[in-house]
């Protein structure tokens, strides 16, 4: 993890690239009140050979009478293979509480936005959407298992970004778990936001974690700020 972090340092120090944080805070949350009511984001998009780097940090007791902790983090440094393919080799390391608890994922992902004849489209549209196959796990316990990851970000044209829809999907395949589980659990987050003003937008957010067994689905609701330093 502090490989990923050490080299997304040194691009940033070699050409400031565009780049985006932003905090997410979620005082309402139902009905498991003990889910990740604070996260923090950074998304580099633009950096030197063709690297670009996301990563999240969760946290959970900001707006309960729990303790604050740590929950999760998920750090991703992505490489296009060329110029004129929207093909990335991922680099993906994933940080959970606990012990023995920690990932490292290899994979490929197609940025279906930027594919050539369907870009205009995507462009018009105001859409984003990206599918990669982390197809190699390491982890301490489990190493067969591996994933499909979706993701997609709508901001609603003609509303000058006053209106979006973003999410993930998880899909979890081949995991060592016992049969209380899916066959093929899943982690998922849709999320709509409302401008209020400058960049502090109202959210509301559908979880489902199939992995938290007897409360996988959830709703949060808070504010989002954003940094866009373009």
């Amino acid at each position: 993890m502090l490989l990923l972090l050490f080299v997304a340092t040194i691009a940033w120090s070699q050409e400031p690239p565009k780049f985006s944080v932003e905090t997410n805070a979620y005082p309402y949350l139902d009905p498991v009140k003990t889910d990740t009511d604070l996260t923090a984001i950074i998304n580099w998009r633009r950096l030197p050979g063709r690297l670009s780097y996301f990563s999240y940090m969760n946290f959970r007791g900001a707006f309960s009478d729990t303790d604050f902790e740590f929950s999760r983090s998920e750090q991703n440094l992505r490489w296009a293979i060329s110029d004129s393919l929207p093909v990335d080799l991922s680099l993906q390391g994933i940080i959970v509480d606990g012990d023995g608890n920690d990932v490292t994922q290899v994979g490929i992902g197609w940025r279906v936005h930027n594919t050539p004849g369907m870009s205009g489209f995507f462009s018009r549209a105001g859409l984003i959407y990206r599918v990669t196959w982390q197809f190699k796990r390491f982890a301490g316990g489990d190493d067969s298992a591996w994933q499909i990851e979706h993701f997609f970000n709508w901001v609603v044209p003609g509303l000058d970004r006053r209106l979006y829809l973003s999410g993930f999907v998880d899909q979890t395949f081949d995991h060592n778990l016992s049969d209380a589980f899916p066959t093929r659990p899943i982690v998922a987050e849709v999320q709509g936001g409302i401008r209020l003003f400058n960049e502090v937008y109202a959210v509301v957010e559908y979880r489902v974690n199939d992995f938290r067994l007897g409360d996988q689905h959830n709703l949060a609701a808070g504010l989002e700020y954003k940094l866009l330093i373009k």
